[in-house]
Order: structure tokens, then C-alpha cells, then sequence
């Protein structure tokens, strides 16, 4: 299992100049050989690979003593994201989508280097140092790295508030829980998510709440003189307003989805096709939700804790009955399910909640949530209505 570590850094001004100075050299690598690939395959039909480049870069590195004064790594790992984003571009290309060509990168498009292999850098306690770097780099340890993990890579990047690191660690796999409580989620925009036990998340609208600020830092940058000093002052305002709102959005995830994970086993989740919805009328609000990346802070929470974390197809999920199954049309405006087979009335989101649920309870694979609570003696479905409510952040019981 692989997890990355993230610590601020704590550079003195000489070490702070030094990291920008090794950024924009990478900033300038990157599209170089971004030039270098567009001119050999317009000009002579020929595509320059990854290890082309690389030996085109021992050779520069041979010649030129200031490139020499920087790790290797750092230069192989800046012409390995490229040959990413190429990867990237042809696979979107054939599966039909836009491809997206890779771009060249300005000077604020470009805010990060690192080590791919954890070689010609270490880290001794809460420093850490590499060839190039004056002295030592302290780290802000505020959780300390485990002692069995492994640090294979690390990236150094540029924040709003200074530098951070980030260190990939190998740990070994923890074993899988018995499976004894079960949760099925439904997401969405009124509530964040509805819990097939009858919890509610509220919606966090971290974008929402902070619109007026944003109105005001955008007018800000707009009446200042283009290329002056206030414009450039008006757009740090800005930039530290996004930020704040990233923040903000990310630490209720990451509660959101501990908390999850500490109280359940088994999390049956909507495998959710949100570019459909990010390009609707409700587009601004989808955004602002950040739905996948709550699934993803999911997916490596359970695969941290032993959990287990099923996606199951969110087809009629609000219209089939979680208690017949009897399917019963309803526009999106209608927020009750009113089955006419069974009686059932319930909150159409709860009742989606229990379809996803139930139909984690029949999926195939390792991960079966059925074959995992048999094992335990346990059952899924109407039984975690009775289940305890969790407390999450905001909610309300």
C-alpha cells in the first residue's frame, strides 16, 4: 500500500530562493522538451520517447557544469511527467474524449519537482537535504513517518503559504475487518450524503459561502492598471481566497470520510459519473461538492483501516423501492418515495441510501459485502436502519 505523507517545509531565505531557482529550471526543462517533441515529429516525423530524452539529458549534463549542481532525479522525474501527460493525451485521444495536447507552462502553471526514486536526497530526522540545496531543509514533522514504511519518491511544491513536501511511503497492507457494520451512501446537493441509517451530512458549500469575498478580490483585480504592482498585490488576495477555500472544502472531506471509516466496515458508495452533472445547470454546485474526491479519500481511508469500500451502479436508484424493488417514476422536484406496492414512504434519498446498500450485498468479486457479513454472521440491508447514528461534522440527528 502506498501513501503520501504531506509536511510544510521550513526554508531559510537563501534555501527559499534556491528551491524557486531549481523550480523555474525545471519550468524551463519541461518545455523544452515539450518544444523538442512537437519540432522532431512536425519537422521530421520522428517521436521522441522518455529515454530519448533522457540520454539527450546526460549528454546536456555532461556539458554544462551548472546542471550538473542538481540531482539527476529531478531532471528524470521532470521529463517523466511529461511523457505522462503524452500517455495521457494519446489515451484520451483513441477512448474519443477531448485529448487535451500538453501545454507549455508559465511561471504560475508550474509550482512542483521531485525524486521519482528516493535516491541522491535523505532524510535524517526532520531534515532533509539533496546536492544543490545549502544546508539542511527543515520539515515540520507534525506526525512522524512510520517506522515500517519505506519512502520510495517525493515531490517538493510551491504553496500559497510557502513550500511543502510530500513523501511516498510503501507500508504493508493492514488486514481486512469482519465486516460487522454496513453503511450504504447516497450522494448529493441538498445534503452532502444521506446514510442508509437516516444520518444527513449537510452540504458544506465552502464556494458558496465565500462568493461575496470572491466577487470583491475579482473587482479588485480588475480596476487595478494592467502588469502594476496593485494588480499583482489584487491577484495574491485572490489566489489566498481560492486557496482558503480549498481548504476549507478539503478539511470537511477528511472529517467526513474518518468519520465514516472509524464507524463502518463495510461503505457501499454510488460509482458516480459526474461529468454529465459538472456541465448541467447545477454545474457550480457539483464543483463545489467535490464528490470524487471524497470517493477517493474514501477508497485509501477504508484501504488504510482494513475497511472495505464498494461502488456499486447508481442506475434507478432513487426510483426502484428499497423494501419491494417495484420501480416507480418520479421527477427530480418530488423528494418522497411513494411506493403504490408496498406502502413504503420514505425520504427519496434514504431510499437510494438502502438501494445502494442492498445492491453492494450482490456484487460479484473479492470485496463481496454479502459473502463478507455471512462470514461474520451478520446481515445487510433493512436491518441498518436500526443502527446507531453517527455524528458527523454539522450534522444534524
Amino acid at each position: 500500500m502506498f501513501l503520501t505523507y504531506r509536511y510544510r517545509l521550513l526554508p531559510s531565505k537563501k534555501q527559499h530562493r534556491v528551491l524557486e531557482t531549481i523550480l523555474e529550471g525545471q519550468r524551463q526543462l519541461y518545455n523544452a522538451a515539450l518544444q523538442e517533441r512537437i519540432d522532431a515529429h512536425s519537422k521530421a516525423g520522428i517521436n521522441r520517447s522518455y529515454f530519448d530524452q533522457t540520454k539527450a539529458l546526460t549528454e546536456w549534463r555532461r556539458e554544462d557544469a551548472e546542471a550538473r549542481r542538481i540531482p539527476i532525479q529531478i531532471h528524470r522525474a521532470t521529463l517523466k511527467w511529461l511523457d505522462q501527460a503524452y500517455q495521457g493525451f494519446f489515451r484520451r485521444w483513441k477512448a474519443g474524449g477531448p485529448p487535451g495536447f500538453p501545454r507549455f507552462r508559465g511561471t504560475g502553471r508550474f509550482k512542483s519537482f521531485g525524486f521519482r526514486v528516493f535516491s541522491g536526497i535523505s532524510l535524517d530526522g526532520n531534515r532533509v537535504c539533496f546536492e544543490g540545496l545549502p544546508g539542511s531543509l527543515r520539515i515540520h514533522m507534525h506526525r512522524p513517518v512510520p517506522e515500517s514504511a519505506s519512502i520510495k519518491a517525493c515531490t517538493f511544491t510551491r504553496t500559497d503559504k510557502g513550500w511543502a513536501i510530500g513523501l511516498c511511503l510503501q507500508l504493508p497492507d493492514p488486514s481486512l475487518r469482519r465486516g460487522e457494520r454496513a453503511i450504504g451512501i447516497d450522494l448529493g446537493l441538498t445534503h452532502f450524503a444521506v446514510l442508509s441509517d437516516g444520518t444527513r451530512i449537510p452540504s458544506l458549500r465552502a464556494a458558496r459561502r465565500s462568493e461575496r469575498r470572491l466577487r470583491q478580490k475579482n473587482r479588485a483585480v480588475s480596476r487595478a492598471s494592467q502588469g502594476s504592482k496593485g494588480q499583482a498585490k489584487a491577484r495574491g488576495a485572490l489566489r489566498r481566497v481560492h486557496a482558503s477555500v480549498v481548504r476549507q472544502r478539503n478539511d470537511f472531506l477528511h472529517r467526513a470520510s474518518a468519520q465514516l471509516v472509524r464507524e463502518y466496515d463495510i461503505i457501499a458508495i454510488e460509482r458516480m459519473v459526474i461529468f454529465p452533472m459538472a456541465a448541467g445547470p447545477t454545474a457550480k454546485d457539483v464543483h463545489d461538492a467535490s464528490w470524487s474526491r471524497f470517493i477517493s479519500m474514501l477508497r485509501y481511508k477504508a484501504g488504510c483501516a482494513g475497511a472495505r469500500l464498494i461502488e456499486v451502479d447508481v442506475s434507478y436508484s432513487s426510483q426502484d423501492c428499497s423494501e419491494c424493488g417495484a420501480r416507480v417514476a418520479k421527477p427530480l422536484t418530488e423528494r418522497t418515495h411513494r411506493c403504490p406496492e408496498c406502502g413504503l414512504t420514505i425520504d427519496r434519498d434514504l431510499n437510494a441510501a438502502l438501494n445502494v446498500l442492498n445492491r453492494a450485498g450482490a456484487g460479484p468479486g473479492l470485496h463481496n459485502a454479502d459473502v463478507a457479513s455471512r462470514r461474520a454472521g451478520v446481515s445487510l440491508g433493512r436491518t441498518c436502519r436500526d443502527a446507531p447514528k453517527a455524528v458527523y461534522p454539522g450534522s444534524q440527528r
